[in-house]
């Protein structure tokens, strides 16, 4: 019944998984978040509660465990709400080396304490997932297939 329909927006994204596919598909996140906003992927993902996310590929439906997601990509409206959110940030570049072999490349937004502000105490503190921000996309990267952070600029600081 139409009536006990949960409303759910569509999000278009790629998925690495740990098995080394990669998915281009659609997640789902809810019409409505906090403070009466739309439910943006990262505050989706980074959900303590729940383990599993639906993700509809081609006319395949999957239930993704979220451990087993190295990264989700996303372009378009989906990257800009992430980004307008961590507009306010300091913008530090980064190369983050992935279990597995593959990087991500571009820029963390570090917005925390500025007594907090280093890369690692936004590291440490982030969610499961944390956003990398390239041209025209956004990279969520879980934490846990991070094996290394360096300086997005060759200085070897970060």
């Amino acid at each position: 019944m139409e009536i006990y329909r949960i409303p759910r927006r569509e999000v278009p994204v790629r998925v690495l998984l740990d098995d080394g596919r990669t998915l281009d598909g659609t997640l789902f996140t809810a019409e409505t978040g906090a403070a009466g906003r739309p439910e943006d992927l990262l505050t989706h993902l980074n959900e303590p509660g729940e383990d599993f996310v639906t993700l509809l590929c081609g006319g395949d439906s999957f239930l993704l465990n979220k451990s087993g997601i190295i990264w989700v990509r996303l372009t378009g409206s989906a990257a800009m709400e992430i980004a307008d959110q961590a507009e306010s940030g300091q913008r530090v570049p980064v190369r983050l080396s992935l279990a597995g072999g593959g990087s991500v490349v571009g820029t963390l937004m570090i917005v925390m304490p500025l007594e907090r502000s280093r890369v690692v105490d936004y590291l440490n503190a982030s969610g499961r997932f944390l956003p990398v921000f390239g041209d025209g996309a956004v990279t969520l990267v879980q934490r846990r297939f991070v094996v290394t952070v360096s300086s997005g600029e060759g200085t070897g600081r970060v």
